[in-house]
């Protein structure tokens, strides 16, 4: 009795390990191709993705292009030839992402674009990202709020050039500007006094403000960055030169240690590009293809969201991993 219980254990325990083989066979392989992980936001991104898609009963599989076009190229390639079922690109380049996708599309892969944008002629999916315009023209909004009718000096510190999403981002924070002090004060009193690149983390936005303060001094009164990270670098440079009370800096993304300065009324305000909320609406997109949709939108965007002292509490999450 005994001997034969045993053997109905064993194969009980075989039958279920062949059963988990088959379900591990029958998950969908997604591949993410980052563009870098050089800063919170992108490690947010992959590392959102591993959670949200094995949650979802997916295989990930995740690179790291380093900001180097040819890399992200190579990284695609062997993502492909382990035979993934969808791409998810976070393209370095406008131009080598319409590549990428191209060389997915031959191989029959579809392409969810996310956050870095890409020209409409590329045929991905769809292009999950924050909805940089609505978020920079509250931003712009709310910069005008704080200044009245009091001149605007700003430095802008962008991530690099050729950037899509940093383009559409310091764009809409300035038509929000000049529209909304047209709109309260009957003009506009705005000047740009420089364009610095910061490259998408802290330590290049200390560096672009520090140059900045060199170049420009007391005729700064303000700092819009494109990314919060590239802002708290600038918030160190200013207050390593003891002018932050004379200047009000802006950014975007909703980092938490952004909110943290927020609430110490360091920075005045961000706007939420959170990397959870990009992923949970990227495994959202795979999930309706997976179901036969595809009529997507060209932007399949997270609600726009301002973030200020008056709120930050609603939003700051200790436990975020971003």
């Amino acid at each position: 009795m005994f001997k034969s219980l045993n053997t109905l254990l064993a194969a009980a325990t075989v039958a279920i390990g062949l059963s988990t083989a088959a379900q591990a066979a029958d998950a969908l392989k997604i591949g993410f191709s980052n563009r870098t992980l050089n800063g919170a936001f992108f490690v947010g991104l992959t590392e959102y993705m591993k959670l949200k898609g094995e949650e979802a009963g997916y295989e990930i599989l995740t690179t790291d292009a380093a900001g180097n076009l040819d890399k992200q190229v190579s990284d695609v390639e062997d993502m492909l030839a382990q035979g993934i079922d969808y791409l998810v690109l976070n393209p370095q380049d406008p131009a080598a992402g319409v590549r990428i996708v191209d060389m997915a599309t031959k191989a029959g892969i579809p392409v969810i674009d996310l956050d870095s944008d890409i020209s409409l002629n590329a045929p991905v999916v769809t292009r999950v990202m924050a909805n940089n315009a609505a978020n920079n023209r509250l931003i712009g909004d709310f910069a005008v709020e704080q200044f009245g009718d009091a001149p605007i000096n700003a430095v802008v510190i962008s991530g690099n050039q050729g950037n899509l999403v940093g383009e559409a981002r310091r764009v809409n924070f300035m038509s929000g500007v000049m529209e909304a002090q047209i709109r309260d004060h009957g003009s506009s009193n705005f000047t740009i006094l420089a364009q610095s690149w910061g490259n998408w983390d802290q330590q290049g936005g200390l560096k672009a403000m520090e140059d900045a303060l060199v170049a420009h001094g007391d005729k700064i009164n303000a700092v819009y960055s494109e990314m919060d990270d590239m802002a708290l670098g600038a918030i160190r440079a200013l207050k390593a030169a003891g002018k932050l009370g004379d200047v009000k800096v802006f950014a975007h993304d909703g980092y938490k240690f952004a909110l943290d300065s927020i609430e110490r009324g360091e920075l005045q305000a961000t706007a939420s590009n959170n990397p959870k909320l990009l992923i949970e609406k990227v495994i959202e997109v795979i999930k309706g293809y997976e179901a036969g949709k595809r009529d997507f939108s060209d932007y399949e965007y997270i609600a726009p969201l301002l973030i200020t002292k008056d709120n930050v509490t609603e939003y700051y999450d200790p436990d975020s991993l971003y």
